[in-house]
């Protein structure tokens, strides 16, 4: 039976495209990549697309590892959230810009041209207002309403306690609801 690698000579194994070594680091980090990847993405085809970008982010920046700093797993795992995060974040943009497009029905009950404009306006300005929070009640914000995630997972996906998370998304929320009862004026 062969010696597995240290963390130091695995990585640089990889990096020069030994199999062996890939062989390894696939048989050591993949199952525990695919179980983030559901846990954090909710869908297996997400998961396994997570599993192989991990690893080609490894073989793209491998050389940024440092033993010094950390073990492999702690370092492997730490680049497979955080792609994680990009993709649930770029979800929540797509979702935001989706959410800025009133539809129109083609329903006899469509609401008329008043409604469409204060509907219209309401997207705005909310859009405008979510532009304007800090990026940590932003964050919160997005991943608890729009991927509708509950706070212990937006909490483990931001590596922040969970009465953080709660209480950035009172204080963004309390930011907004102020906006809106105030009419918006100063938003437009």
């Amino acid at each position: 039976m062969k010696v597995p690698h240290s963390d130091a000579t695995l990585v640089a194994a990889f990096l020069q495209k030994e199999p062996e070594a890939a062989g390894e680091l696939y048989d050591r980090f993949a199952s525990r990549i695919y179980g983030l990847g559901l846990s954090l993405l909710r869908n297996k085809t997400d998961a396994e697309d997570l599993v192989q970008d991990t690893f080609l982010k490894i073989w793209r920046t491998g050389s940024a590892f440092d033993p010094g700093r950390g073990s492999l797993d702690t370092w492997t795992l730490l680049v497979a959230r955080s792609l994680a995060i990009d993709l649930l974040r770029r979800r929540s943009l797509e979702a935001r810009k989706l959410l800025s497009q009133p539809k129109v029905s083609e329903a006899s009950d469509e609401p008329g041209p008043e409604r469409r404009a204060e509907v219209s306006d309401l997207f705005r300005r909310a859009n405008q207002e979510m532009a304007r929070l800090p990026e940590r009640q932003r964050s919160v914000l997005e991943l608890t309403y729009l991927a509708q995630r509950s706070t212990k997972e937006v909490a483990e996906l931001m590596g922040i306690p969970r009465g953080t998370v709660k209480s950035r998304a009172h204080a963004g929320m309390a930011v907004l609801q102020e906006t809106f009862r105030s009419g918006g004026d100063d938003a437009a």
